[in-house]
């Protein structure tokens, strides 16, 4: 199974149309939003992004995001959650946003957020720790990244396809 994962979109339809693109071309099985999908003040482009995700529910796992408002939530037609936990070739992997919880308060074997706009893939004693950083306001250098992760891999690349960091597991 593949599965691509993005974060703090922040209600940028072109964006979000973008990652659907790499979706397909990676043919990844699932997106998982690391939160802040929507746009705090925007809700036009909020339905926008409501429509694209409703049309490929279930392909798509949103976790919440401090930016997520209850409105943009209403118009889904799937549960968001807090964090959740998958399960990938024996390894345990938390995901959260980010901006309630910290890695040091999961014990799985991969721990992926968003929330900080800046990129990471690295590995810490025998835990992966990653963020994607943000496809549309990156923070700490001009990358706009997502992560692919399969059942040996989790790459951290560019929009554009370019690999950044690869951690085999």
């Amino acid at each position: 199974m593949k599965f691509i994962f993005v974060s703090d979109i922040h209600g940028n339809v072109d964006g979000l149309e973008r990652v659907i693109e790499i979706l397909k071309n990676e043919q990844a099985d699932r997106l998982i939003i690391l939160g802040d999908t929507a746009n705090s003040y925007d809700e036009i482009e909020n339905e926008k992004i409501c429509d694209i995700l409703n049309s490929i529910k279930d392909k798509v796992e949103v976790i919440r995001g401090n930016c997520d408002t209850i409105s943009f939530e209403d118009k889904l037609e799937f549960e968001i959650f807090d964090d959740d936990v998958l399960y990938v070739n024996g390894k345990s992997i938390a995901i959260t946003h980010g901006h309630r919880y910290h890695n040091r308060e999961f014990n799985e074997d991969i721990f992926i957020q968003g929330h900080t706009h800046i990129p990471v893939l690295r590995k810490e004693n025998k835990m992966i720790f990653a963020n994607p950083g943000s496809i549309t306001r990156p923070r700490g250098s001009d990358l706009k990244c997502y992560l692919l992760l399969n059942e040996q891999e989790i790459i951290l690349k560019t929009l554009d396809g370019k690999i950044v960091n690869k951690i085999e597991f």
